[in-house]
């Protein structure tokens, strides 16, 4: 004979308050849950009803790129809330986790090893990324119009240097007969190059970031061509850019100072042409 005994499971709660959990929400979210921030509403979780405290708002969630909107709740306080009022817990399907640059690689190793875990590494996916042909290409060709633009810059500079040089000798050959001597004209006709290319070099830095900011994240895509969550942060390499700045702005201060050492020769035939003219 046999006979089933019902079996009873007893859980030892806290007790104390259970206040709603804190959340971050998505503006659609918010608007599709018609609440505004501060609100108390509550969320299916698994077959729980949490209740849950919108306290802030973002823009966006990672991995709700297909859907559009997320929510985040205080992990902590949302396992308190679901041992006081059910004495039960959810698993967590997926973990985030963050390391700094000298620990990550072995925290991914430590982590790949245990068992029924899959690894997403976001380094890994970037460098693979990386070495994809299509980001291949289009980095040689911002990299070839990026050299275009400083070769361009180059014969830009040369030619001004020498069209305001030879528009102004004759200017010089006036203040030579003036009293002004060949050294002092060339100590002008520097400092003035200077303060233009100054101002030229500065401008550019100033468009090109700009230019950067502005082009950058539009290029920068997932593999199914949609925007990456979080969005792409603008750095800028100041080493490099600087470099090519000072590079420059030395190469036009390098044509300047060419053409001011010939500059008593240009004057001195601008003043034998003007008298061979009277």
């Amino acid at each position: 004979m046999f006979a089933d005994q019902l079996t009873a499971r007893f859980a030892v709660v806290p007790a104390g308050e259970n206040p709603p959990v804190p959340a971050l929400v998505t503006p659609s979210v918010r608007q599709a849950l018609d609440a505004k921030l501060g609100d108390t509403v509550p969320l299916a979780l698994s077959g729980a009803s949490l209740s849950v405290r919108l306290v802030g708002e973002v823009k966006a969630v990672p991995g709700t790129a297909d859907t559009g909107g997320g929510l985040l709740l205080d992990l902590p306080a949302a396992t308190d809330w679901l041992i006081r009022q059910q004495a039960s817990t959810r698993p967590t399907p997926e973990w985030w986790l963050h390391t700094d640059g000298a620990g990550h690689a072995a925290v991914a190793d430590a982590v790949a090893e245990l068992p029924g875990v899959t690894v997403l590494d976001r380094r890994e996916v970037a460098a693979t990324a990386a070495r994809d042909p299509y980001w291949l290409a289009a980095r040689t060709g911002l990299l070839a119009a990026a050299l275009g633009s400083v070769l361009l810059a180059l014969v830009g500079l040369a030619v001004d240097v020498w069209a305001t040089t030879r528009h102004r000798v004759a200017e010089f050959a006036v203040l030579h007969t003036l009293g002004a001597g060949p050294r002092l004209l060339a100590r002008a006709l520097l400092a003035e190059q200077t303060f233009l290319a100054g101002i030229g070099v500065t401008v550019g830095l100033l468009v090109g970031a700009g230019v950067g900011a502005t082009m950058a994240p539009l290029v920068i895509l997932t593999p199914a061509a949609g925007r990456p969550v979080p969005e792409p942060a603008l750095t800028l390499p100041w080493t490099p850019i600087g470099l090519t700045a000072l590079g420059l702005f030395l190469a036009a201060l390098t044509a300047s100072a060419t053409i001011a050492t010939g500059v008593r020769q240009r004057v001195a035939a601008v003043q034998l042409r003007i008298g061979g003219e009277r």
